[in-house]
């Protein structure tokens, strides 16, 4: 700790960043100073508040020193963090998109939309810096699989086994715990999940898109797509997750899952109606799929979850479960369901797809209810492999996550964006999103199963 944050320090940062042909490249159109407020603890060695001022041009540093009383002005952007969450970025225990995304460094000056845009550059500074000082590692982001511990005693009954079919559940003195959780969200798909897309009438629909200008079609085509595709391939890969729960023999929470697999087919249809509606069949729409989109729905999200046909471990699940629950529907469906939203109701246009969105919105509300449950109860029963499972997964595709929302409207002029739409106000929404569930997860370090089970659905 002697050497960090100190005069020497930054200007071997600065030396270093000059020297690197990765950071030159990650950062050759970031443009503006940045300073980084370091706060005081006495207990690790840092006595007072101290500053980090970067003057940062397209590759280059300028300017590398600890801040004087005129840079906070010059800074483009000023990020702000108690030391211990520095010293986790530093080590590279939390990246530092996940870090601003989590609030546990606050953007102090500068927009957040600003600021993702450059998260290759962002990345690529802080390598730089762990290679100007040695900083103690934390513990390893990711635990190696350990075997399958038994489910806890109130989530099966005594004497059963995955696949032992000696003994039922349902008629053992144990019944089904009606007030559970997986229960009470298995209630609210029987209410409100009943819904059929072939009797949604779309016919207004197709009237109100020949009123569009061509860009406010394209944006609304993209989203569907980006849609429809991410839809399709949760449906195609749900169901190794659900085999799990069922072979752990946790009743309540598979009767709950059945419902997730229909309702993801139904969105693909629901869609795919849509999209026929306003005049899409016979069109290929997969050119609206960026990289960072395939990074997640191509790479990420069928791997994690086609892993549990071989490893059923807790960090599996817990993997599985934060691709699908917190990145894919807490991250990038929440936020296009606002968008559409937001789009269609301001305007007064598509009662038929703003219909649909409210469904979806209504059935991802549960999914998302239970992604939450099932990864704090992975974390109270085995603890930090489970948590630092799901942090790696966080650290690794937030990034491209976020990327996706931007991606999708970096396709229109800046000054000119369809039906007026603020990028910076659908990303801030995802991060305020995305942060609200995480630290519910986190809470569960210190939580009870009791505690958990007796939680709300409003996750």
């Amino acid at each position: 700790m002697d050497t960090l944050f100190t005069p020497a320090w930054a200007q071997g940062w600065g030396d270093a960043l000059n020297a690197s042909d990765a950071y030159r490249m990650a950062a050759a159109r970031w443009e503006g100073a940045v300073l980084m407020d370091v706060l005081a603890d006495p207990a690790h060695g840092l006595a007072q508040d101290t500053a980090v001022f970067l003057d940062l041009w397209h590759g280059s540093c300028r300017v590398a020193r600890l801040a004087e009383p005129e840079d906070r002005a010059q800074a483009r952007f000023v990020l702000r963090g108690p030391l211990a969450v520095w010293l986790q970025v530093l080590s590279g225990e939390m990246a530092p998109t996940t870090a601003i995304l989590r609030g546990k460094i606050a953007l102090a000056k500068g927009s957040l939309g600003g600021l993702l845009p450059h998260v290759a550059a962002a990345n690529a500074l802080v390598e730089v810096a762990r290679t100007v000082t040695v900083v103690a590692p934390a513990a390893p982001a990711v635990a190696a699989p350990v075997a399958m511990a038994e489910p806890v005693a109130d989530t099966k009954p005594a004497g059963s086994t995955g696949r032992d079919r000696a003994a039922f559940q349902s008629v053992s003195a144990t019944g089904l715990r009606f007030g559970s959780f997986p229960m009470r969200l298995w209630d609210k798909a029987k209410r409100l999940g009943i819904w059929n897309p072939a009797d949604i009438d779309f016919t207004q629909d197709a009237r109100d898109w020949t009123t569009l200008a061509p860009d406010e079609q394209d944006l609304l085509r993209r989203l569907a797509a980006l849609f429809q595709a991410g839809e399709e391939a949760v449906t195609i890969d749900i169901l190794p997750l659900l085999d799990v729960i069922s072979q752990e023999g946790r009743l309540e929470e598979q009767l709950y899952l059945t419902s997730f697999v229909w309702e993801e087919a139904k969105h693909v249809e629901a869609l795919r109606r849509w999209l026929d509606a306003i005049g899409a069949a016979g069109q290929d729409l997969t050119a609206y799929q960026t990289a960072s989109y395939r990074t997640i729905f191509v790479e990420a999200l069928p791997q994690a979850l086609q892993a549990l046909r071989t490893d059923r471990s807790p960090v599996a699940q817990a993997r599985a479960s934060a691709t699908y629950n917190m990145i894919v529907e807490g991250v990038l469906a929440e936020t296009g369901y606002h968008a559409f939203h937001r789009i269609l109701t301001e305007r007064g246009i598509m009662p038929g797809m703003q219909q649909v969105a409210a469904y979806l919105k209504q059935d991802e509300s549960r999914h998302l209810a239970y992604g939450v449950f099932l990864l704090s109860r992975l974390v109270i029963e085995h603890g930090d492999a489970a948590w630092n499972a799901i942090a790696e997964r966080m650290n690794t595709l937030l990034t491209p996550a976020v990327a996706v929302i931007g991606e999708a409207f970096a396709a229109y002029p800046a000054e000119a964006m369809p039906f007026g739409l603020e990028p910076s106000v659908f990303v801030d929404y995802a991060t305020q999103q995305f942060r609200r569930r995480m630290d519910r997860v986190e809470r569960a370090r210190s939580q009870t199963m009791a505690e958990l089970q007796a939680g709300d659905e409003t996750m």
